[in-house]
């Protein structure tokens, strides 16, 4: 297991669709956070707090971490290398285990990263501008919403393995993270349950909602949405051909 670990690792890390994808998210996450920072300098945000302006960003430059945990799934499937990696790893759930955990362990500190580049910029652009606003409990802000990409690209991970395809797989994640989420969450009372907004209590709290979800109950759906699409992606990789 602790070969097959450092094998997941070193291709991961000699991808070029790594580091392209996860600097692109980083300056993304930066231009949004000031665009948002800078709204609300001019009071053109209904956000209150620095910590909440500066964490806005991530809910659109997660995109970025989903595309990278779809794409170095599907691109073994795509370019065929993946028959060269199980004759290597002949045992499917040890590969694939292997797999998911090298990209939790790429995953952790850049959702960190991408997300405290934010907080951190938004930081300094209200420091230099003397605004009063302060910010909320940031390490279990930090805490939440690290796990909350990390765990969500996971989940576009295991789509990724199910499917074998990027498109398709991009398409149900974004298409699902951006158009029919925002739509049920407003139509219906168990859009709660459901992964985006499970996860988005993690780091943005609803103390007004009484029937909301705490961050903590959040984070164990969230991860029960996550444990269970790795089951059935490593499930579906087992019994059938490549």
């Amino acid at each position: 297991m602790c070969r097959a670990i450092k094998a997941e690792l070193s291709k991961l890390c000699s991808l070029p669709i790594t580091w392209f994808t996860l600097s692109g998210t980083f300056i993304v996450n930066l231009i949004l956070a000031y665009a948002f920072s800078y709204a609300g300098l001019q009071d053109l945000t209904s956000l209150q707090s620095r910590l909440e302006i500066g964490l806005a960003s991530v809910s659109y430059s997660q995109a970025g971490l989903m595309i990278f945990g779809i794409l170095t799934i599907c691109s073994e499937f795509n370019g065929g290398q993946i028959r060269t990696t199980l004759m290597a790893m002949p045992r499917r759930g040890i590969q694939i285990f292997a797999a998911l955990f090298a990209l939790t362990v790429v995953l952790i500190p850049a959702a960190f990263v991408v997300s405290s580049s934010g907080v951190l910029l938004t930081h300094i652009l209200f420091e230099d501008a003397g605004a009063p606003i302060v910010g909320g409990n940031l390490v279990s802000a930090m805490l939440g919403v690290s796990a909350y990409l990390t765990l969500t690209a996971l989940i576009g991970a295991a789509i990724g393995v199910v499917l074998r395809r990027m498109l398709p797989a991009l398409a149900i994640m974004l298409g699902y993270y951006f158009i029919a989420g925002p739509l049920i969450r407003d139509q219906a009372d168990f859009a709660k349950y459901l992964p985006d907004m499970a996860g988005v209590v993690m780091w943005f709290p609803q103390p007004d909602h009484a029937s909301a979800l705490t961050p903590v109950q959040g984070g164990i759906l969230l991860g029960a949405w996550t444990l269970a699409a790795i089951i059935i992606a490593a499930t579906v990789y087992r019994r059938r051909d490549v």
